[in-house]
């Protein structure tokens, strides 16, 4: 354990030299050293962007349509959005990331496990537009955050007077449920033995080949910055028989076809998670199909997207707000109420999981 503490150290020393020497990239460190992070400015965000030529490029036209919400943009025209979408942090911005960050470092040493982070990370701002308004995504060692939301992260940590003291609580918490989300993907990224633990707990085995999508199924796939892979199958009870899928998102129709009916139609509203059997790859099957399927997944959450983003949520959760559930606020009464998990035994499995594999 020393040894790799060591190494990120040892790496981020060396890169905190660059940096200074190059007088524009500023790092920073948690409270322990075992998390180095950096804010990318607005120009080097849009070069960082526009180099992840892998994930551009994937975008069918059926993505480009309902990430942007209208009809007659082109791959081109994606590209010029996205790139006009990054900004820069303001010092309030950084300063409630810097304290989520310390916060993250604090409660996995309170855990007794580490983050196997591989790299520095790089926060990057932006308008969210050309991702359907999220909250969050990444690509490569890059964590990219809604304008929305780090507005009013600073907002909450420098305890505005007019939020609500609720509000004010929530935000908090949605920051460092976000961002430890965000992390999880960077993780799995790089770590294929993390990701292989985290998939095992939700019974996915993970192969050395992904899957070969049918043309029905890959015309209707949604381009996902943070699953990069469909290299892994669960075995789902559907009519009674067990059989191996891979859970994936796909767009319930074409986006042309969804505001005919419905003008508002949204990014978000317009997606669903179906089941992809591996002896049959062009037919998608909707995970209600399955008897087991919450079974298997667990009932935390219903952002069942993919495993990749199911476990990325009870990580989170871990991570955020502990054991036993977590807080949401409502507009009803403007209260933030305790949610009780309803699979606490998964979180209890991702906590021992980390213990065994990754224990300080």
């Amino acid at each position: 354990m020393r040894k790799i503490i060591f190494s990120i150290a040892l790496f981020c020393s060396v890169t905190a030299l660059s940096a200074y020497a190059g007088g524009d990239k500023e790092l920073a460190w948690t409270p322990n050293g075992t998390i180095c992070y950096r804010f990318a400015s607005q120009e080097e965000g849009r070069q960082l962007k526009m180099a992840n030529t892998s994930y551009l490029n994937s975008q069918t036209q059926n993505d480009i349509d309902w990430k942007l919400g209208c009809t007659g943009k082109s791959l081109e025209d994606f590209k010029a959005i996205s790139a006009d979408q990054i900004m820069d942090f303001t010092e309030e911005e950084k300063k409630a990331l810097g304290k989520t960050m310390d916060f993250i470092e604090a409660r996995c040493t309170e855990l007794g496990f580490r983050l196997p982070i591989k790299r520095e990370i790089v926060f990057i701002k932006t308008k969210m537009d050309d991702e359907g308004h999220m909250g969050g995504y990444t690509l490569n060692n890059e964590i990219y955050l809604s304008e929305f939301d780090t507005e009013r992260f600073a907002r909450a940590y420098q305890g505005d007077p007019s939020l609500d003291p609720d509000y004010r609580e929530y935000r908090v918490y949605i920051a460092r449920d976000l961002v430890s989300h965000e992390l999880f993907h960077t993780i799995t990224r790089d770590d294929p033995d993390f990701r292989r633990l985290m998939y095992s707990l939700v019974g996915s085995t993970i192969m050395d080949h992904n899957v070969q999508f049918g043309p029905s199924v890959q015309k209707m796939l949604v381009s996902n910055p943070d699953v990069e892979r469909y290299d892994h199958y669960g075995e789902f009870t559907i009519n009674g028989q067990k059989r191996r899928c891979t859970l994936v998102t796909v767009y319930s129709s074409t986006f042309a076809e969804a505001v005919a009916t419905n003008p508002e139609a949204e990014f978000y509203l317009g997606m669903r998670p179906v089941l992809v059997p591996l002896d049959d790859p062009d037919v998608m099957i909707p995970i209600e199909e399955s008897a087991d399927f919450f079974d298997i997944m667990g009932h935390n959450t219903s952002y069942v997207f993919a495993t990749e983003e199911c476990m990325a949520v009870n990580f989170c959760f871990l991570i955020a707000y502990g054991f036993n559930g977590y807080y949401e606020h409502s507009l009803e009464d403007n209260k933030l109420h305790f949610i009780p998990y309803k699979t606490p035994q998964l979180i209890k499995a991702i906590h021992n999981a980390l213990l065994e594999h990754y224990a300080r």
